[in-house]
């Protein structure tokens, strides 16, 4: 087996590192490079597109695994909507990071198609179970997943960083499936995703030839958070076949793996998130706040910082593999990684760079800078409550057995459809304030045609296997209109 490791590892990096080359090539050749700005770290234009690069290389070397390994085969048939899950989000994720890069997209159009990644991720699976209740673990994973995608997104600001973080959770999810569930396919696909990062991850070191752009950071964000939700389930369900864990405690797993796999890129948006917050900013507009720059304020040089993002990443990689064995370890690994990321963003936020110079923004600017993620939060809950009461309500807050999993394959469709239409109107980013009737008639219809979509897509996708109830989405189409409506009046202030 550690034979077989070893040669999807080497395949994947072979493939990466030569499809990345030509990828290289061509976007010199065309021109397709990123101009020096000021508000980036790189000093020489330098190709883009390497993302792509990964993504084949990542998908050509987990065909070929499923030739040549039979284990790898019947793992990945015996779990194939888990798979054919992964592999159409991370395609997604892909594709929309490509269009971004070319065609610079507005944020309410990247963020629609992310949810769409997410939720297409979600409903091919059948959702994740984490606390098991459905609507609560939709929220949670869609939340997750976005959060991720965007976290590497950030964190691709300086020569390596990226990468060299992500790559170190990928080994993290392959150490951990290998001393939870040898025969996962999790394994060998966290494997084959490691070499193909850091086949691109050698030509990425400072001074990198290639970047990979919105492509490759979407793509690497969102097999990242794909893969932490689901290696933590059969972590779960082995640990509890020997004694370890509670089925009920599938929680606690999925904390610690988010925790210690994602952790560099989650650090970083925290320190990027507080600091540009502070200043009255958009966290997601570009700057050279990051911990990389706070770290090169202090001296490091490029290559130190890379090396100073891998020993992180390792050491809270390795806190979570060490913690695989039983609640009393992993309930210790929490607050061992808690009080590490507490002390890296409070030190991070302690060193001053040039955009932390400016005057800091008053209150009423603070919370506008924060406004678009907390309506993005309240209107993913929204949505899930509308749809769940929905089905209460139709079955005298008793659902059938039969209808259990309703929920779970029917909510990521309804938040993807009301999410995009809510990002496309630009619901997120505008000011609850001024005219507080047409606010809150805006948001009515805006929720109205969301959910309107979300119905007739749903009613497109029923199949016999997939039970839904008419009554109860008739009711999710006027719960959560009115109260989306209920929450515009709730949370509007007058300017």
């Amino acid at each position: 087996m550690l034979m077989l490791a070893l040669i999807l590892w080497l395949g994947a990096f072979g493939l990466s590192w030569i499809l990345v080359r030509v990828t290289r090539n061509v976007a010199r050749r065309r021109g397709w490079v990123a101009p020096v700005r000021g508000d980036r770290w790189h000093a020489h234009a330098t190709p883009l597109f390497g993302g792509v690069g990964i993504a084949v290389a990542f998908l050509v070397a987990v065909a070929m695994a499923r030739g040549i390994s039979d284990e790898f085969r019947e793992a990945t048939s015996v779990n194939a909507a888990l798979v054919i899950a992964l592999l159409v989000g991370a395609i997604g994720a892909a594709f929309t990071g490509l269009c971004d890069d070319i065609f610079h997209f507005r944020p309410g159009a990247k963020l629609a198609a992310q949810c769409g990644c997410a939720c297409a991720f979600l409903w091919i699976c059948g959702g994740v179970e984490i606390t098991g209740s459905a609507p609560v673990d939709s929220v949670i994973a869609l939340l997750w997943i976005v959060t991720v995608m965007n976290a590497v997104n950030m964190l691709d600001n300086m020569d390596g960083s990226a990468a060299a973080a992500v790559s170190v959770g990928f080994l993290g999810i392959a150490g951990m499936s290998w001393v939870n569930a040898p025969g996962s396919f999790v394994f060998g696909v966290a494997l084959v995703a490691a070499g193909a990062t850091i086949g691109f991850l050698v030509q990425n070191l400072p001074r990198a030839k290639i970047f990979m752009g919105d492509a490759g950071s979407l793509f690497l964000g969102f097999l990242l958070a794909a893969l932490v939700l689901i290696c933590a389930r059969p972590m779960a369900i082995d640990a509890n076949t020997n004694g370890l864990l509670e089925s009920s405690q599938g929680w606690l797993v999925t904390i610690v793996a988010a925790t210690g796999f994602a952790f560099v890129p989650l650090a970083d948006m925290t320190v990027v998130s507080i600091a540009r917050i502070r200043r009255g900013q958009s966290p997601m507009v570009g700057g050279r706040d990051h911990t990389t720059h706070r770290l090169s304020q202090m001296g490091f040089s490029g290559g130190a910082i890379v090396l100073m993002i891998v020993a992180t990443a390792t050491v809270s990689a390795g806190i979570t593999v060490a913690a695989a064995t039983g609640v009393v370890a992993m309930t210790l690994a929490i607050g061992v990684l808690c009080a590490f990321f507490a002390v890296i963003v409070g030190g991070m936020l302690r060193v001053c760079v040039r955009m932390d110079d400016a005057a800091v923004g008053g209150a009423s600017r603070q919370l506008a800078a924060f406004a678009p993620f907390a309506k993005g939060v309240i209107d993913v809950i929204t949505i899930a409550v509308a749809v769940n009461v929905g089905y209460l309500i139709r079955w005298d807050f008793t659902i059938p057995p039969e209808l259990t999993n309703s929920v779970a394959w029917s909510l990521p469709v309804a938040m993807a459809c009301c999410v995009s239409v809510n990002a496309f109107a630009g619901t997120f980013w505008k000011p609850w304030s001024g005219n507080r009737w047409r606010d809150v008639g805006e948001g009515f219809l805006n929720a109205l045609l969301g959910a309107v979509i979300a119905v007739i897509l749903i009613a497109a996708l029923w199949s016999p296997e997939r039970l839904f109830s008419r009554v109860a989405l008739g009711l999710f189409l006027v719960i959560y209109p009115v109260l989306t409506a209920v929450m515009r009046m709730f949370f509007w202030r007058k300017a």
